[in-house]
């Protein structure tokens, strides 16, 4: 079984109430949703207002990727707003212990976002403080790249090191995934699929046309809750 993610960074954002709303009937885990501040990332996306309106209206848990400088400094921000999950980069950090301890202390689940050419070995001592590690298979900042083929390796290199350490540690791929991508990856070992331009929003069909072929492109029945 695996998870999905849906992300709002892709959906159609004159329609974005509307598009929740037909979310809300499918089967899926949490939103996935990007903040990004123009600096880390060479694009803005999404803040605390939006989370906040969010979590007025969906039952589902958030997901927040920051993809952002300082991100300690914005813990408390989102932890207020209601969200659910705090997903930073490691490479905004040279405290990633203390960032993810902030989020604990705020409630929320801890989780840490690699680069595409950050290796998986740079964050084997901080398994033990984070409940999901992001994989990036595009550059961070703009939705619609296309998928990287060595975060295949990663994905099982990643695995090895959460086996090793006996960590309960969810695999999450970010980025340029379609059903043909997603169904390799959980083969390779990854737990959650982030859904973008390439599937759920594929701008061919509708999200539940997109939903259902994304499902049956994997092969399962239905997705883990």
């Amino acid at each position: 079984m695996f998870h999905l993610s849906p992300s709002l960074l892709c959906a159609d954002q004159m329609n974005m109430a509307s598009q929740v709303e037909q979310l809300e009937k499918l089967d899926f885990d949490w939103y996935h949703i990007d903040v990004m501040d123009g600096a880390f990332v060479p694009n803005f996306a999404f803040g605390t207002d939006f989370v906040q309106s969010l979590t007025d209206f969906v039952s589902k848990p958030i997901y927040v990727h920051l993809m952002a400088e300082n991100p300690a400094n914005h813990v408390e921000a989102f932890a207020k707003v209601g969200a659910d999950y705090f997903c930073f980069h490691i490479e905004t950090t040279n405290n990633p212990f203390r960032v993810a301890s902030e989020i604990s202390r705020h409630n929320m689940k801890a989780a840490v976002a690699l680069n595409p050419f950050t290796p998986v070995a740079s964050l084997e001592s901080l398994l033990d403080y984070v409940d999901v590690v992001t994989l990036m298979s595009i550059e961070p900042g703009f939705s619609g790249q296309k998928f990287m083929d060595f975060t295949y390796e990663k994905i099982m290199r990643l695995k090895e090191l959460i086996e090793k350490r006996n960590a309960k540690v969810l695999i999450e791929v970010d980025g340029g995934v379609n059903g043909a991508i997603a169904k390799k990856c959980i083969d390779c070992g990854c737990d959650v699929l982030v859904g973008g331009y390439f599937s759920l929003f594929d701008k061919n069909g509708s999200l539940v046309e997109n939903y259902q072929r994304y499902l049956k492109d994997i092969g399962e029945a239905s997705i883990s809750l």
